[in-house]
């Protein structure tokens, strides 16, 4: 198969992976929890709840953030303006929770800094679009700048004290692409925002398209490394960035509207780290994967791919992650 044929490929089967997942599979995202809420302010604070949380297994993420939402009710942006003391908030209404290593604590650190930065700005929308700036090649510069922020903030009303230890578990929620981080969760929340289709609301039109970054996850890491849209090892901000680049290929203006079809390749458990149990024959990217395309040919009639090398191999062994 020529560079270019396989090009072409690519981009019919990442089309066709667009079109075919859409909000009849949201049950399988924490996206899920925005369709519930008609005002633009809870969609906001519910966005920044939902993809704070959003690592781990499904069922354990939606259980979790069903539960702050419970304590917050209706009109949860409404219910942080009014909270006074996030610890005592944390302890009352959000006893026993824990979220792999973060406890109620950590969610009171997370519900505050979302208050402060609505009080501050007037909206989470001005949090983030103020800090957007032409001349940045994509959102990271607007990340920094955010989290920057954040640190400043007086963490008594959550903690009892000024800053956010180096130690708390709560630093988590805040990652800065400066430091290396692929800021899965921070891309997400952009994403859910700033871009607009079947699925992403569209609200924040002050940062384009363009600059977002893919959500890097172990499945978009794993998925993208044997589509060759990278073949770097570690899933860090690099290496979101260059599998953004490759997708810009097929749409310039709007990269990350692929991420979620790609995604659900890996939530749905079609495509695995363990080769051998992914079901190859439901991919519709089987064709431009070289593992999925020696899968599904027949054994005697194995499709043999000119540009396969020992190192495409590799690509497609297990990976620890």
């Amino acid at each position: 198969m020529r560079v270019g044929s396989r090009q072409k490929l690519l981009g019919e089967r990442l089309e066709a992976l667009y079109r075919a997942y859409g909000p009849e599979t949201a049950g399988s995202d924490p996206i899920l929890f925005l369709g519930r809420y008609p005002r633009e302010e809870d969609l906001e604070v519910v966005g920044w709840i939902a993809s704070a949380f959003a690592y781990g297994r499904t069922e354990t993420i939606q259980v979790n953030v069903e539960r702050i939402l419970a304590a917050l009710g209706p009109e949860p942006a409404s219910a942080l303006d009014r909270i006074e003391d996030f610890s005592e908030f944390a302890r009352e209404r959000l006893a026993g929770f824990r979220h792999r290593f973060h406890g109620s604590r950590d969610a009171a650190v997370l519900l505050f800094v979302i208050a402060r930065a609505r009080a501050t700005s007037g909206s989470l929308r001005a949090f983030f679009e103020e800090e957007f700036r032409p001349e940045d090649r994509d959102v990271a510069g607007l990340l920094s700048r955010v989290v920057g922020k954040i640190h400043r903030f007086d963490f008594r009303p959550a903690i009892g004290r000024a800053r956010l230890p180096e130690s708390s578990p709560a630093r988590f929620f805040f990652p800065d692409p400066a430091e290396g981080s692929a800021c899965k969760r921070w891309n997400l929340y952009l994403r859910w925002m700033v871009r607009r289709d079947r699925l992403d609301l569209g609200l924040w039109p002050g940062i384009p398209t363009a600059r977002l970054v893919i959500p890097t996850d172990t499945h978009i890491h794993l998925i993208a490394r044997r589509l060759r849209l990278t073949r770097r090892k570690a899933a860090d901000w690099t290496t979101a960035r260059e599998i953004t680049d490759r997708l810009a290929l097929f749409d310039p203006a709007d990269p990350v509207r692929f991420d979620y079809a790609l995604c659900r390749i890996g939530i749905l458990g079609i495509c695995r780290p363990e080769l051998r149990l992914s079901r190859c024959e439901e991919c519709l990217a089987a064709q431009v994967c070289p593992a999925g395309r020696r899968r599904i040919a027949p054994f005697t009639h194995r499709i043999i791919d000119p540009l396969s090398t020992r190192e495409d191999r590799c690509l497609n062994e297990p990976m620890s992650q």
